[in-house]
């Protein structure tokens, strides 16, 4: 009987700990025969993938934007990824993870795009590229199965 309630408690264990992780990401599952979005947790609004056709290029540009604006300089400003430190503006977006899951990427340089948006090429690549990248907390998962030069705007919830 002992045995019995034991392997009860297992289950509901092991279930509430797989139910309580999928929250935190929105499964959204987005496939073509160019991209896969595997996932995004719940403050990342929106997701644009496109493609340049005519480009020979393989290099992937990330822009992070969210809504209000906390700086009024118009000065240029970077923000790079140089090991585990973020070195730049602390009011843009700012991406403090990349997880490389197939593929590969040798560069990835940050700047500000505009006052409220950061950009991000990664170059050197090797297709198929998974990536799992980590921006303000929030967790974007995606597979690019094609080659080229992509852009990929990613919109933060206020």
């Amino acid at each position: 009987m002992r045995k019995i309630i034991a392997i009860i408690f297992c289950l509901l264990l092991t279930n509430s700990l797989v139910s309580s992780a999928s929250e935190h990401l929105t499964d959204t599952l987005k496939k073509t025969n160019q991209y896969i979005l595997f996932a995004k947790t719940a403050k990342i609004d929106d997701v644009f993938f496109s493609k340049n056709k005519k480009s020979k290029e393989e290099i992937v540009n990330v822009k992070i934007s969210f809504a209000t604006a906390e700086s009024n300089s118009n000065a240029i400003k970077t923000a790079v990824l140089q090991g585990n430190k973020q070195y730049g503006d602390d009011n843009l977006p700012t991406i403090s993870a990349v997880k490389i899951l197939k593929g590969k990427y040798e560069d990835m340089k940050g700047e500000s795009a505009t006052k409220t948006s950061s950009l991000y090429t990664f170059t050197k690549l090797e297709f198929p590229l998974h990536l799992q990248i980590v921006t303000m907390g929030e967790t974007l998962d995606f597979e690019l199965l094609e080659s080229g030069k992509w852009d990929i705007n990613l919109n933060l919830k206020k």
